[in-house]
């Protein structure tokens, strides 16, 4: 009969970390419009990519608010493998929708365009999509949570 008394102890171990767990600002969803995307085409763990480096940059930039990010991709270029042009520039164009975690109420929308040079062996050495993820995510921080970082 140790059991009932055993399982109540760890609810409510949870429920108290639950509720003492600091606000954080976090990516709550990612939408990719691909009626404007051109070169390679996107991984199936983009948007993954793209809310893990954001997610990441947040922690620093916007350290203790309650917020939520909607994040739509509405253009996006990316090398492709033959493209022997020099100098090519990917690129990612983004709306950045900030909410309140509380009452979803926006505070903030913005819309972003970042770029990373391409001499053609960005792919050998990083991944473009990674690039262009970490480059949105501190723009992300310039642009929305200024002194913050």
């Amino acid at each position: 009969m140790t059991y009932p008394p055993i399982a109540l102890a760890a609810v409510l171990l949870l429920s108290a970390n639950a509720a003492h767990a600091a606000p954080r600002a976090w990516v709550r969803d990612v939408t990719i419009s691909t009626g404007w995307s051109w070169g390679k085409p996107l991984t199936e763990d983009f948007a993954a990519t793209l809310r893990e480096s954001v997610d990441e940059r947040l922690a620093v930039c916007a350290a203790g608010k309650d917020l939520r990010l909607d994040i739509k991709v509405e253009r996006l270029n990316i090398r492709q493998p033959r493209d022997m042009r020099p100098n090519a520039v990917n690129f990612l164009d983004a709306q950045v929708k900030v909410r309140l975690a509380s009452d979803k109420s926006v505070v903030d929308l913005r819309r972003l365009h970042v770029e990373a040079e391409d001499d053609g062996l960005l792919a050998v050495v990083r991944d473009p999509e990674i690039v262009l993820s970490d480059a949105l995510g501190d723009a992300i921080c310039r642009d929305l949570f200024p002194g913050d970082a």
